[in-house]
């Protein structure tokens, strides 16, 4: 059934001009961020999205819904980027690049830093298999790239040390207390490539066509689920 008109808000306009459900989005993610999930009551968010509580529960039927959609919004536009890289005849090097960028760049522009939530130990539930499955099937995209781009088997290590280093990006943005380089995707992406043992790869051409690839699939911004 579609969700409508919620209840009354406490307080009159929209903090984000966006609707009640993106208010409520937007207040939860910054409270999850800042308190932590499990500190953070439903009651406080509704005072944050400026809304009656029992709004909440009109657009979601838990917490767990909440945090659910949030972190959904984190990998969900990499993951279509990556399905559409995948698709590409393009050399392995250059899709790598091109999906190393893509998703070090929405980590990098989201404004809450959601990606901080992939910590919350409430991710461990049952709740947040579909989560899980699509953060798993965006690791194996990285999988698959690596070994187009090295001809040889990439094994779990060489998976995970790259998928650090693109996620690093949340922790060093969640360390610094001023605005990390604008060029920080770019140099992940170089990164990944070292890190792949094909740095003679690196070159400006791999770059620019990195580039070109991403701006025809005209990529989702971060938040994007659906």
């Amino acid at each position: 059934m579609t969700r409508t008109r919620g209840r009354p808000r406490r307080n009159p306009g929209s903090p984000t001009g966006l609707g009640s459900e993106q208010d409520i989005l937007h207040a939860a993610g910054e409270l999850f961020v800042t308190k932590g999930f499990g500190r953070t009551s439903t009651r406080a968010i509704a005072e944050g999205a400026g809304l009656q509580q029992a709004s909440v529960y009109h657009w979601f039927s838990s917490k767990d819904e909440i945090l659910l959609r949030l972190v959904l919004g984190t990998v969900i536009p990499s993951h279509r980027i990556a399905d559409r890289l995948l698709e590409s005849d393009a050399p392995g090097h250059v899709l790598l690049w091109a999906l190393a960028y893509a998703d070090a760049r929405l980590l990098h522009e989201d404004p809450q830093n959601l990606g901080v939530l992939y910590f919350e130990p409430a991710l461990d539930g049952d709740h947040f298999s579909e989560f899980h499955e699509v953060r798993d099937s965006l690791h194996e995209a990285y999988r698959v790239l690596l070994e187009r781009t090295t001809g040889e088997r990439a094994t779990d290590v060489d998976v995970a040390m790259v998928v650090g280093l693109v996620e690093n990006v949340i922790t060093y943005r969640r360390r610094t207390r001023s605005p990390i380089p604008d060029d920080t995707p770019a140099r992940v992406a170089d990164a990944a490539l070292t890190l792949a043992r094909v740095p003679d790869l690196l070159t400006d051409e791999t770059r620019a066509r990195g580039t070109e690839i991403l701006a025809a699939l005209d990529p989702p911004g971060p938040g994007s689920v659906d």
